[in-house]
């Protein structure tokens, strides 16, 4: 019989989507059985289970209402009702996979998330309620291994890359005839706080000296400036939905995805040079492990580096135009749809695997 799979994504942003929504839905269309349970759809078809608050307003599972799944996949379990049901599905016979794409251990005080999945400033949600999900959990999958080295050192673990849609490789840019030239950064200061410092000054002092060049960013732009060393404001489109988000890179006529070398980013995928390149946007990035294994973009190591890479592609045309065919060319081989049979591998893993029966105990 076929596997049945409930998928639950965090969110209906990137995570969410980049991680379970679009995979499931590319699974979908050749013939998987997954249904996606989704944020703010009815109750109903969310998964269920009973709790009842403690005195600190704590939530504690009392029971669970088993779906119609031999799997569910819950994404980023950092809420303590999430945790506890877990064993409750496995006592009814469902398998339970959990789904990560950030280390929660190593994100910096700096960083505005921070707070918030701290054990004694977030009780109900926190970095130890995941950890423990994943310590009970059937199977994890995470995004590198970095992260498996975090989350998943029991050996039941499958990391599956981040990939883009399809979709990306034929979106083009829009025709600019007024000589502007734009190098692009998607992101916040206040979840990136000491990542644009990393360039040392290099992309601005690029941007200086090329007539018409500008930094342009997805996003707010709020202390970019400052944190770039630019001698004036980026052009900033700020948020945009996720279905409108890849048009808005793909104007970018070079990007950069600076990150600064710590455990936290080291964990971090190359999706966002990935997603530059499949909208044909050339691009610089700082050498963490997963971007020495992408097979394309520039590396920069340091201050002169970032200038050295920004201006060349700023000034050389030629140069800026085969990097963008060439980038797209490549992650033609890294999309969603043609890769999605890794999360279906992943996602059934513990149905098919006696190995990790065996790891784990019978549940």
């Amino acid at each position: 019989m076929a596997a049945r799979v409930l998928c639950v994504p965090a969110d209906l942003g990137g995570c969410g989507s980049y991680r379970i929504r679009w995979p499931a839905e590319a699974l979908i269309a050749q013939g998987a059985d997954i249904r996606l349970a989704l944020p703010g759809d009815p109750a109903e078809e969310q998964l269920q289970a009973m709790w009842i608050d403690d005195a600190h307003g704590v939530p504690h599972v009392l029971d669970v209402i088993v779906p119609n799944a031999d799997v569910v996949v819950l994404q980023r379990p950092l809420q303590r009702r999430l945790a506890d049901a877990i064993p409750g599905l496995q006592a009814k016979g469902v398998r339970v996979v959990v789904e990560i794409d950030d280390d929660f251990d190593a994100i910096s005080p700096r960083n505005v998330a921070w707070p918030a999945v701290q054990p004694k400033l977030s009780p109900g949600r926190n970095r130890e309620h995941l950890r423990r999900a994943c310590e009970l959990a059937d199977w994890v999958v995470v995004s590198t291994p970095a992260l498996r080295e975090r989350y998943g050192r029991h050996g039941r673990c499958t990391v599956v890359p981040n990939f883009v849609p399809e979709r990306y490789l034929s979106i083009e840019r829009e025709a600019r005839d007024d000589g502007s030239l734009y190098v692009g950064w998607t992101g916040s200061v206040a979840t990136h706080p000491d990542d644009l410092q990393v360039t040392g000054g290099g992309v601005a002092r690029a941007v200086r000296k090329v007539p018409g060049a500008r930094v342009a960013v997805v996003g707010t732009g709020k202390d970019v400036r400052r944190n770039l060393g630019l001698n004036e404001d980026p052009v900033a489109c700020g948020w945009r939905e996720i279905e409108d988000y890849p048009d808005a890179v793909a104007q970018f006529d070079v990007g950069i995805v600076p990150l600064e070398l710590s455990r936290f980013n080291e964990a971090k995928s190359w999706l966002k040079g990935l997603e530059m390149a499949a909208l044909g946007v050339p691009f610089a990035a700082s050498p963490t492990g997963q971007y020495r294994a992408l097979p394309f973009g520039f590396l920069a190591s340091n201050a002169r580096e970032w200038e050295r890479h920004t201006l060349s592609l700023l000034r050389d045309d030629e140069l800026r135009d085969i990097a963008a065919e060439s980038g797209r060319m490549s992650a033609a081989g890294y999309t969603i749809e043609g890769r999605c049979g890794q999360w279906w591998d992943a996602w059934t893993a513990p149905l098919n695997t006696r190995s990790a029966v065996l790891a784990h105990g019978s549940n």
